[in-house]
């Protein structure tokens, strides 16, 4: 039974991959994988397309991802939403897979916590910091500049396996390690 679960998570795992980069002209964007491990206090970072980095910045209770790109040193991908009211999908952290109290898991039922699970989504653009909410801006970011960011840059990361620790109740639950798996997409004409 555990088999046929952990067969059926993997089919869906994989295929939510392959749904993120569904595009009407696939030719027309590129599409990096890769995989990779990383333990608490731990900064991963990886380059990928034309002068981006990947980096999994490490925090208090496991990472933040962020996107840099060549021109400076500013995240590209913090106008992922949602911005208010959850943990953004940007944020990984121990106590989003543990519930309210830290007596258990994060499921279902009225101990549940609203935070993202294994599987985050996030968009990046090089315009972020520039023409969209730069540091001229008297203003937040319109939802068509939310919608250019995301048209530009896509973003999926997975998490296949993790531990994590002070797990007792009353405790704020936080990452000792992960292996992840991710999946990015940009314009093929950048």
């Amino acid at each position: 039974m555990v088999n046929k679960a952990l067969a059926t998570f993997f089919i869906f795992f994989m295929f939510g991959f392959s749904t993120l980069f569904a595009d009407n002209n696939p030719a027309e964007r590129v599409h990096v994988k890769f995989t990779g491990e990383i333990q608490a206090g731990g900064k991963y970072e990886r380059a990928f397309g034309p002068g981006f980095r990947f980096i999994l910045e490490p925090n208090k209770y496991g990472w933040t991802i962020m996107i840099k790109d060549g021109r400076n040193n500013k995240d590209i991908s913090r106008l992922t939403p949602p911005f208010h009211s959850v943990p953004n999908p940007r944020e990984i952290e121990g106590w989003h897979f543990r519930n309210i109290d830290n007596s258990g898991p994060n499921e279902a039922g009225e101990k549940n916590i609203n935070a993202p699970g294994e599987v985050r989504e996030f968009i990046f653009s090089p315009e972020v910091g520039k023409t969209i909410d730069g540091v001229e801006a008297k203003r937040r970011p319109a939802e068509e500049e939310i919608e250019a960011v995301r048209r530009f840059g896509r973003g999926k990361i997975g998490i296949s396996a993790y531990r994590l620790a002070d797990l007792e109740p009353g405790r704020q639950a936080k990452f000792e390690w992960m292996r992840f798996e991710v999946g990015l997409s940009w314009p093929a004409v950048y």
